[in-house]
């Protein structure tokens, strides 16, 4: 039964006597008998039954399913609504475990009409096998984290079956490429292409093993390379004549990595597994999105986070983007590159991406000037934003363009994805996952069910590409000395040909389009290769021309520091030039370059956008010789002037800059990168680029309930900006409406970005002048850092007169308490208050000296440990308990706050039953010049003024949480002497002792003292509101 007549069955139904009828349909035997005093037996299968409920509600349905789930009864359970079909099935041995289908009467899915379907009877079936399977039917999830840890699972053993002399990554991959193939597929039998059969599979599978043969050799190996490959004319073998689709190579031809491998064939108990535990316990939607409950391509991105290791995911910084945030982000690259295009003003550019109306000029204006975009993702990842472009793309046009003729529909999305798009991943895996969301964007809303109509999948060798879009020797020598070289005509035409010729070309004329792209490319290396080594030449003579030059008084004259490091580049590129030649020569491309796989793309000044969310890499998760490569390549990619990884950029900095070389000019980058990059000392040199250089179109910190879905460690920002400077009036959009702005000549003033709106901002500089900063009262620090908790920091179990016994490095030692005070943790700090539970042990005096030695018991415990203490990382010289920043930690009149915490929360130390803690490096201590102060600092920072300061300007982490750092707090301000400072300092004291004081009434005191206006205050409220 077909969709159509399925749907019709359905609507016709109007009882619960007419159910029946509906399984007949189905394929059920007919019966009527009673049941129960309000069910009957509706239909059967051997010995299953249909169960139906004469009253309506499916409590009622789902409760009589449990009870007869206990009682191991073989049924399907149907209840009659007046505007639905309530199903519900036990799960045998999984007593309760009741899942349930509402079937609509009006307009059901395509989703739950092929579960329906579904349902119906197998011939080979037995009453408790068709019982298992409509509970399956039944059971099968909305797309979440079963479906990915079962696809991993399989994934894993598939992997682990194969021959461990070859790599885990070509064993992984070789894996990878059988069940991606499987899982395609089953997208394209949900479409009824396979023989018409929606079970097609699953049939050969159980029909192999019933025939004792092997599934991969006997039925995929030939359904991949023989059939599915092969025009029906060229085929042989059992499936010569099976109605399947011919759909081209590229997914089902040997991959190199097979070739390698050779044959890679899994046993029947992996299929069998596999097709159990993932392909046949899931629905399948061939639409992106199309359903809830299915599993549908755009869930393919949790596939790929999935499929990578926790590991290789932190060292990739490959991250999933939720849909919406790929939307968003999509949006607004492409409506920035139009507008300024071809007329296209910056009103009509947001019209079409909006979906506005549009006159016919106007559509035909904004048609050219999409044919002409070209999208690049230079971290294609599984495919995300290649697919939102391409989806977003053909969704214009379709609105644009008038119809024409049959298959119109199937030509643009075709156009789209040949002319339009580009992509790079330096992971094969993504690669492949890319080119197979692709692929099923292409076959999603074809309507062909004839399978001799289908049109063959069209080649995404020169689409997506495998390679390192940062770091290659011809791109890093273009941008240290842009008038290098450039492709000759004939040679780019033949690239640019070879690629276009390779998108449609099939059968044999497919494997010759591939040789002319990869001689095509090999020759533009070879010629690339050769200019850029001349070009090197040149540039070291003429710089060692200048370095042989004299003064007036005869002597050599020394290379200006960016001459020197301008040599030190050359030969490094000269290097990579020579070696990159040596490969050419033997006949292969040993990188990847924009330069040499889209020499027209470059010639013609870049790409149009430049899209994604490229790697989140933390700097000391990258190998050393990948940073140096990185700082000598980037000019972004510098550390700040302060020791330490954290001063670091992040990977994406280099991303962020190397999008805006390769975009031409009037293009628009569109990236996802970390939120840090706008407050981060690491990004200063990026953000005054931007904003010198470029248009800052949108910037836009993603709200909490999308970067959830991330699973990265900080928040994302949405960076929009056009490649050509700004007007002087220009303003920046901060949310997808226009009321959040702020004037781009703003933020090249700033240390760092405050991207909230005017009225905030206005505020925030209130705030700021409403008193002397922090750091110039009392400059913030960490505290006291031991470079080895375990050996010094400890749970105290018990005292007995000058001794007390502490857990540490393990175990409980007895040490003297002279020589122990409370330590002091950031956790352990609230509004006014703090509680250590933690001793330290430290051989200190109350002024920060170290002791010239230790008592006996302390002197013993130190000495057993003496080689690992003096090990650590900060240790220098002095006696192996030396600590660091110790006299910070012990100052006077203290002030301390944790530094990560969700809002700024801080207590006077010595106010407080805990004055002789220490506070260890997970706070921040300030040490104010007298006592007063350090309780007016104290107020101000535990009040939603300062919240709000922290609101903006903070570094975000995960959860919510946000870094309140010595440049954050650095910045609150501190209220100059007068009554109302007084009063400030009397409820700060009162609240030090418990007497706690309302939020409102401690705001209202410290904008009192600091003078804060109303509006002011309304204004820093509603901030604070609004990030909640």
């Amino acid at each position: 039964m077909d969709g159509d007549t399925l749907r019709e069955a359905v609507a016709r139904l109007a009882s619960g006597r007419e159910v029946a009828a509906l399984f007949s349909h189905l394929g059920y035997e007919s019966a009527d008998e009673p049941f129960d005093d309000d069910a009957f037996v509706a239909g059967r299968w051997r010995g299953f039954r249909v169960i139906a409920l004469e009253e309506p509600g499916r409590d009622r349905v789902r409760a009589l399913a449990a009870r007869l789930a206990r009682s191991g009864e073989r049924v399907l359970v149907v209840g009659f609504e007046p505007d639905a079909v309530v199903l519900s099935a036990p799960r045998l041995g999984a007593p309760g475990c009741t899942p349930l289908l509402v079937v609509p009467l009006a307009a059901p899915s395509a989703l739950v009409l092929q579960q329906l379907e579904q349902l119906r009877p197998r011939q080979r079936d037995t009453a408790l096998g068709h019982a298992l399977r409509v509970a399956e039917v039944l059971s099968s999830e909305a797309a979440g984290r079963r479906f990915f840890e079962a696809f991993r699972a399989i994934l894993g053993r598939m992997t682990a079956a194969l021959d461990r002399r070859a790599s885990l990554a070509d064993r992984r991959m070789a894996a990878l490429l059988q069940l991606t193939r499987v899982l395609f597929l089953y997208f394209v039998q949900a479409k009824g292409w396979l023989a018409g059969r929606p079970d097609f599979l699953r049939d050969a599978l159980d029909d192999t093993l019933a025939r004792r043969q092997g599934f991969h050799r006997s039925v995929l190996h030939p359904l991949f390379f023989g059939t599915l490959n092969r025009r029906p004319a060229e085929r042989s073998g059992v499936l010569k004549t099976a109605p399947i689709p011919y759909l081209n190579g590229g997914l089902f031809e040997p991959h190199p990595v097979e070739r390698r491998l050779g044959p890679v064939l899994f046993s029947n108990e992996l299929w069998r597994d596999a097709f159990d535990n993932v392909f046949e316990r899931f629905q399948f939607c061939v639409r992106e999105a199309d359903e809830a409950n299915a599993i549908a391509p755009d869930m393919l991105g949790h596939v790929f986070e999935r499929v990578m290791d926790g590991e290789e995911r932190h060292v990739t910084g490959t991250f999933y983007t939720p849909a919406s945030v790929v939307r968003d982000v999509v949006g607004k690259g492409i409506e920035t590159a139009l507008a300024g295009r071809a007329g296209i003003t910056p009103a009509l550019a947001h019209r079409v991406i909006g979906g506005g109306p549009l006159t016919r000029a106007e559509a035909r204006r904004v048609g050219r000037a999409l044919h002409q975009l070209r999208i690049l993702d230079p971290a294609a990842g599984s495919g995300a934003f290649l697919l939102g472009a391409f989806e977003q793309l053909v969704d214009i046009r379709l609105r644009l363009e008038p119809r024409r003729g049959p298959g119109w529909h199937r030509r643009i999305r075709r156009s789209v994805l040949r002319h339009n798009l580009f992509g790079v991943d330096l992971s094969p895996v993504a690669v492949r996952l890319a080119e197979l969301r692709l692929w099923l964007a292409v076959i999603a809303d074809d309507p062909v069910t004839d399978f001799s109509h289908v049109a063959p999948l069209p080649n995404l060798d020169g689409v997506v590409r495998q390679g390192d879009s940062l770091l290659d020797a011809v791109g890093a020598l273009r941008a240290l000395a842009p008038a290098t070289f450039s492709a000759s005509a004939p040679t780019s035409a033949a690239v640019t040909r070879a690629r276009a010729g390779l998108f449609e070309a099939r059968g044999a004329a497919r494997s010759k389009a591939a040789r002319q792209l990869r001689e095509a490319e090999l020759a533009w290396a070879r010629e690339a290769v050769s200019a850029g080594l001349a070009r090197v030449e040149t540039l070291l003579d003429e710089l060692a021309t200048i370095a042989r030059q004299r003064d007036l008084f005869g002597h050599r004259t020394r290379l200006p520091r960016e001459h020197r490091a301008l040599h030190a580049a050359l030969k490094r590129h000269r290097h990579a030039l020579q070696r990159a030649g040596a490969a050419v020569a033997d006949g292969t491309v040993p990188f990847f370059s924009f330069e040499v796989h889209a020499p027209e793309i470059v010639a013609r000044g870049g790409f149009d956008v430049v899209l994604g969310n490229p790697p989140w890499v933390r700097a000391e998760r990258l190998p050393a010789a990948a940073r140096g490569a990185l700082a000598a390549r980037f000019t972004w990619w510098r550390s700040s002037r302060t020791r330490g990884y954290g001063h670091l950029p992040d990977l994406s900095v280099a991303f962020l800059e190397r999008a805006l070389e390769l975009t031409a000019p009037g293009g628009a980058v569109a990236l996802l990168v970390p939120s840090k990059v706008a407050t981060a000392a690491y990004g200063q040199a990026a953000r005054a680029h931007m904003v010198r250089e470029t248009t800052i179109t949108y910037l836009h910190r993603v709200s909490d309930k999308e970067a959830a879905g991330f699973g990265a460690t900080t928040y994302p920002l949405v960076t929009v900006l056009k490649k050509e400077r700004a007007p002087a009036d220009h303003i920046v959009q901060l949310s997808a409406g226009n009321d959040a702005t702020v004037p781009q000549r703003s933020l090249a003033s700033e240390q760092t970005w405050l991207l909230v709106p005017d009225r905030a901002r206005a505020a925030l500089e209130d705030l700021r002048a409403a008193g002397r900063p922090l750091e110039q009262v009392a400059a913030p620090s960490l505290g006291l850092k031991t470079g080895a908790d375990r050996m010094f920091v400890g749970e105290l179990r018990q005292t007995n007169g000058a001794l007390a016994a502490v857990v540490l490095d393990g175990a409980a030692v007895w040490l003297e308490t002279a020589i122990l005070r409370p330590a002091l943790r950031g956790r352990e700090i609230r509004p006014f208050r703090a509680a250590s539970r933690r001793m330290l042990l430290t051989g200190y005096g109350a002024s920060g000296d170290c002791l010239p030695q230790l008592p006996g018991r302390a002197a013993a415990y130190v000495a057993a440990r003496a080689n690992r203490l003096r090990a650590r990382a900060d240790y220098v010289r002095g006696p192996a308990w030396m600590l660091f920043r110790v006299r910070t930690a012990l100052r006077p009149n203290r002030v301390v706050w944790p530094d990560i915490a969700r809002t700024p929360v801080a207590v006077a130390l010595d106010e407080t039953s805990c004055n002789q803690a220490v506070p260890l490096n997970t706070c921040y201590v300030a040490g104010a010049p007298d006592r007063e102060t350090a309780l007016a600092i104290a107020a101000v920072m535990n009040s939603t003024w300062a919240r709000a300061a922290a609101v903006a300007a903070a570094d975000e982490a995960r959860g919510g949480y946000r870094r309140i750092n010595a440049r954050v707090a650095g910045t609150f301000p501190v209220p100059g002497a007068g009554p109302a400072t007084a009063a400030l300092c009397a409820l700060s004291a009162a609240a030090h002792l418990g007497q706690l004081p309302t939020q409102d009434d401690l705001d209202e005191a410290v904008a009192d003292a600091l003078q804060l206006s109303a509006p002011t205050r309304a204004a820093l409220r509603q901030l604070v509101a609004a990030r909640r």
